[in-house]
């Protein structure tokens, strides 16, 4: 289980960095269109998404207080320039919770540039921790 206090550790943030090189969203999800269309997500989501879980980026608990903060940052994604750690965790599980609930989202926040944008935050931190 992945608590908010705990925070992602050195290899945590080298699994999750190992999808920024692909995740462009063309190359990412091409051939998957169709599945996408019908089902909302397709096996290299789905697989993205418990890597996130399983490296500590996805928090158990309650996320609906997070969906505003979430909001903005999608609605001006230059903030995530200030994102922190645990604010990027805050934003990938809204996110995530949000998909499950409409099927969909971290496809489009992947053709967006977004999910790219938030890996990229990760990667500064990273690379100053």
């Amino acid at each position: 289980m992945n608590l908010e206090y705990e925070t992602p550790t050195r290899e945590n943030f080298e699994a999750v960095l190992a999808y920024r090189t692909i995740l462009d969203g063309t190359s990412f999800l091409r051939g998957y269109e169709d599945e996408i269309i019908q089902t909302g997500t397709c096996p290299p989501i789905n697989t993205f998404v418990r890597h996130l879980y399983n490296n500590n980026w996805l928090i158990n608990t309650r996320w609906q207080g997070w969906a505003d903060e979430a909001t903005a940052y999608f609605e001006q994604p230059s903030l995530l320039t200030l994102a922190d750690t645990q604010s990027l965790r805050r934003i990938l599980t809204v996110h995530v919770r949000i998909d499950r609930m409409m099927p969909g989202e971290i496809a489009d926040l992947i053709r967006r540039g977004y999910m790219l944008s938030i890996l990229n935050r990760i990667s500064e931190i990273y690379e100053t921790g």
